[in-house]
């Protein structure tokens, strides 16, 4: 079955990121659209839709970097997602790990760390290997990843983690007021992009916030 995919960039460059998106929506939720954007001012990127079960999505995963190996420019990037698209992208770059092709480098836009019974969703982000390195980006509102729970994960984690706060955002990257929702989202974007590119780089974690008084992130 085809998999569905936008590509931000040539045909004949190798993107940095391959990323995908929650269970609930497709390419075209605003969360992946606002992300997106941002990240592509940037850097190359490949997005790709997937079903809602987690084994499907990260098979996705592996079939879309095959692809990509596979082409002349070849891929040596990142994996990420949003929310169980961030799931995903752990359970496939911890499979590439075991292969032995490379560590993996992980955007996890919105982890839903918190499962619906009150699971904790940690054990895939604990058998992450040493050499991996992860951005979290997580909204300080989000129901489904609570911040001082996700603090004490990393902490165990034997891959490093770095972890950007959205204050006030959702699960879905909603911050109030609506209309810099997409500012903000646009700005996590960017964020991981020169994260990626090693550009930015920070020693504790980071926050971003829309500002009321000037109008901007």
């Amino acid at each position: 079955k085809p998999i569905p995919c936008l590509r931000h960039c040539p045909s004949n460059v190798s993107p940095s990121l391959i990323f995908t998106h929650g269970a609930g929506g497709d390419l075209s939720a605003p969360a992946v659209v606002d992300f997106s954007t941002g990240f592509t001012a940037i850097s190359p990127l490949l997005c790709f839709e997937g079903s809602s079960n987690l084994a499907s999505r990260a098979s996705a995963f592996a079939a879309v970097i095959a692809k990509e190996e596979s082409s002349t420019h070849g891929f040596a990037g990142a994996l990420g997602g949003r929310s169980l698209g961030a799931r995903a992208a752990v359970v496939a770059a911890t499979e590439l790990f075991k292969e032995g092709r490379r560590a993996p480098w992980l955007v996890l836009v919105s982890y839903p760390l918190n499962g619906p019974k009150g699971d904790v969703r940690d054990e895939i982000l604990l058998a992450l290997p040493k050499e991996a390195e992860v951005l979290f980006i997580s909204g300080s509102r989000d129901g489904m990843c609570d911040l001082a729970q996700l603090n004490e994960v990393r902490a165990k984690m034997e891959a490093k983690s770095q972890l950007v706060v959205v204050r006030g955002a959702d699960h879905g990257m909603h911050v109030t007021p609506k209309k810099a929702t997409s500012a903000v989202g646009e700005e996590t974007g960017m964020v991981a992009a020169e994260w990626l590119s090693e550009e930015l780089s920070f020693l504790t974690d980071i926050e971003i916030w829309w500002d009321q008084e000037e109008g901007n992130v």
